[in-house]
């Protein structure tokens, strides 16, 4: 059996061997990534086409227990409230239930593993100890917009769920993403967690609004520019109705 599977969406079904790691599925509306773990199956839009003939694929992602409970996002913002000055790094696990894990952490990797790269990983300006058996890695960005930045982009390249809480000032807001080792696509509250979301927003729900030392930070973001340039063209049109 191969690592890599190649697949084609036909109307009558998938033609193709699956791999051991992941698939590449050739569908009617574009490239897709599918995979399979422990804790998640996931499938998620590579590059978009037009390819007649063959059957259209959505994104998908399925928990393989349930919806994470409400109440771990609340102890994760708690968490991330306590000190709004500083960006802070929660996970979600599964040990025979889910479970709120905060390791310890530090800005530098070095204060983290002690002299070592060995078994630590990074969310923004937080370094932190891997927790074993992750599905939800939840990181802060203080007052600032929630986005996921290159260095989240290059860091986060598991198979899981990922998330980023900003405004922490103000109305907290959460953006989450499902990753398939390096490809990424967004997804709602809704779809990972069960309950309500109380006092904070959903990020995807609303337009990316940045303030200008935020833009100023992401025009040195090539992966922010590229994923949100409405939110850059909306403020270049706010300054130039102030001059």
């Amino acid at each position: 059996m191969k690592m890599v599977g190649y697949l084609t969406k036909h109307p009558d079904g998938l033609h193709g061997q699956r791999g051991i790691f992941y698939d590449y599925v050739l569908a009617e509306n574009g490239v897709f990534i599918e995979a399979e773990g422990p804790l998640l199956a996931a499938r998620v839009p590579v590059a978009p086409g037009q390819i007649r003939g063959l059957a259209p694929l959505e994104p998908q992602v399925v928990l393989r227990y349930g919806f994470i409970p409400q109440r771990f996002f609340d102890l994760a913002l708690s968490a991330m409230l306590a000190d709004i000055s500083k960006e802070r790094y929660v996970a979600v696990t599964w040990n025979d239930g889910y479970h709120l894990e905060i390791p310890k952490q530090a800005a530098d990797p070095e204060q983290v593993s002690e002299g070592t790269d060995d078994g630590h990983g990074s969310g923004g300006g937080v370094a932190y100890l891997n927790p074993d058996k992750v599905i939800l890695d939840l990181h802060s960005h203080g007052t600032m917009t929630p986005w996921f930045s290159t260095t989240d982009n290059r860091d986060e390249q598991g198979l899981k769920l990922y998330g980023v809480i900003g405004k922490l000032g103000a109305t907290p807001q959460v953006r989450l993403r499902v990753g398939i080792y390096g490809y990424h696509h967004p997804v709602s509250w809704g779809e990972v967690f069960e309950g309500s979301l109380l006092d904070a927003l959903d990020a995807l729900e609303i337009p990316l609004e940045l303030d200008e030392d935020e833009i100023n930070r992401a025009l040195k973001d090539e992966d922010l520019i590229d994923d949100h340039p409405s939110a850059i063209e909306r403020f270049i049109k706010r300054i130039r109705r102030i001059e």
